[in-house]
C-alpha cells in the first residue's frame, strides 16, 4: 500500500515538566515529526501544591514565573539546534492538572501530535502503574509518542505501536511512524489491548497494518487488560522499549 500523507501534517505539542526529558521530547519531536507547515507548541502545566490549611499563601504566581522561564529556556534551546522560525514556536504555561488540560477543547484543540519523555519524570517509564501517565494513555484525544529516554542516532530502535483493535489508524500516524522505522532501520512491534475476553481485533484492521507496513518487520501481539496503560505495563513486563506510540481515539 503507498503512502499519501495529508498536504497538512497535524501540529506537534510537546509536555514539558522540569526535568531532562522536556529536551528530549523537544530533540524527537523536532527530528521525526516536524514538518515546514508543522506548528510547535511546548505546553507545561503547574498547580499550587496541596498542603491543606498549612499553605500560608498561593505559590501560583511563582510558579507560573518559573515555569514561564523553563519554557523560554526550552525554546531558545530548540531554535538553537533546529532550523524553524521563531514565530512558530510558541509556549503555553497553564495552571491546572495536565490530563485536564490536554483534554479542554478551548486551549488545546485540533489535531496534535502529543509528544512527551518519562526521562527522569516518570521514573518507571510506562514499566509501572504511574498516576499522571496512565490518565494521559487512557483519557488523551490525540496520537501520543511516549520516550522513556533519549531517541538519538540512526541505529536500530525498539518500537512499540499500541493500536485500537477496533478501528484502523490514521494515515497519518502510520506514515510518520513508517518515516521513523525506515530512518533508524527498525523493525515495530503492534499491541492490540483488549479490554474483554470477547472483544476481538476487526479483521479489516489487522489486514490494514499487514499492507500498510510491508516492508517493515512487524510483528502483532495482543493482550486482555481493561486499561491501556496495564496493558503495556503487562506486555512490556519489565523491559524496555526506545518509543511508544499510542493511537488513542
Amino acid at each position: 500500500m503507498s503512502v499519501r500523507p495529508e498536504n497538512n501534517p497535524p501540529s506537534i505539542l510537546i509536555l514539558a515538566d522540569f526535568s531532562d526529558g522536556s529536551w528530549h521530547a523537544t530533540s524527537f519531536a523536532m527530528q521525526f515529526l516536524y514538518k515546514e507547515k508543522s506548528p510547535v507548541t511546548i505546553l507545561q502545566t503547574y498547580q499550587n501544591p496541596g498542603w491543606g490549611h498549612l499553605m500560608m499563601r498561593k505559590l501560583s504566581h511563582h510558579l507560573k514565573k518559573i515555569t514561564r522561564n523553563e519554557l523560554r529556556a526550552l525554546k531558545n534551546r530548540l531554535l538553537k539546534h533546529f532550523s524553524i522560525e521563531k514565530q512558530k514556536v510558541n509556549t503555553l504555561s497553564i495552571e491546572g492538572e495536565l490530563n485536564s488540560v490536554l483534554n479542554f477543547k478551548p486551549i488545546i484543540n485540533g489535531r496534535h501530535n502529543l509528544v512527551l519523555s518519562t526521562h527522569n519524570s516518570f521514573e518507571d517509564s510506562c514499566k509501572r502503574q504511574n498516576g499522571c501517565l496512565e490518565r494521559i494513555i487512557d483519557t488523551a484525544k490525540h496520537p501520543l509518542f511516549i520516550l522513556p529516554d533519549n531517541f538519538e542516532g540512526e541505529t536500530s530502535k525498539k518500537i512499540l505501536f499500541v493500536a485500537n483493535p477496533d478501528k484502523k489508524p490514521s494515515e497519518q500516524l502510520c506514515s510518520q511512524v513508517i518515516e521513523i522505522c525506515k530512518s533508524t532501520r527498525s523493525n515495530l512491534e503492534i499491541l492490540f489491548v483488549l479490554k474483554t475476553e470477547d472483544q476481538n481485533i476487526n479483521g479489516d484492521v489487522k489486514s490494514y497494518f499487514h499492507e500498510y507496513f510491508d516492508g517493515i518487520g512487524t510483528t502483532i501481539s495482543t493482550i486482555q487488560q481493561k486499561t491501556k496503560c496495564k496493558g503495556i505495563n503487562n506486555y512490556l513486563n519489565h523491559t524496555n522499549r526506545d518509543l511508544i506510540v499510542i493511537e488513542n481515539d
